[in-house]
């Protein structure tokens, strides 16, 4: 599940992530494909189309401060690819960088880039968690605002 920052200023990110260093957890690059049969991923491994599973979204006005978090519940099933991917496309390498309070946190905050005129630039910022999550639980709560509180 994703909860995004709603209108938060992207231009943002380079400044921020620099104060974000000593949280990082897990950095992933692949590249992702906007093709007519659908979305596709490649990273080292193998090529996966993903399938979107469309559930909703709840908006958390005022969370923290003035920031709202809008919680996407909606994911993507991933299915192994071993046929030929279309050659009209749309791709970009994408890098996401995970960062957590603590190692064993559910919660996840997610920068995503693009990379684009020789440089890796913020596309992207959320929340994520693997699980279903109440956002008031207080040790939720309490790690979001530590991160919402490092974005301000």
């Amino acid at each position: 599940m994703k909860i995004y920052i709603n209108n938060f200023n992207l231009d943002l990110l380079n400044n921020i992530s620099n104060k974000l260093k000593e949280n990082i957890n897990n950095t992933k690059t692949y590249i992702q494909l906007y093709t007519n049969q659908g979305i596709f991923t490649i990273d080292n491994e193998s090529i996966h189309k993903l399938n979107p599973i469309d559930v909703g979204i709840v908006v958390f006005e005022n969370y923290y401060n003035d920031f709202t978090l809008v919680m996407d519940t909606s994911y993507f099933v991933k299915e192994k690819v071993t046929s030929v991917i279309g050659i009209t496309h749309l791709s970009f390498e994408t890098k996401q960088i995970y960062y957590k309070i603590n190692n064993k946190s559910d919660l996840s905050l997610v920068i995503e880039y693009h990379y684009e005129k020789n440089n890796f630039n913020p596309n992207d910022i959320y929340f994520e968690l693997d699980k279903d999550v109440d956002l008031n639980d207080i040790f939720v709560k309490k790690e979001i605002i530590e991160f919402l509180s490092l974005l301000n």
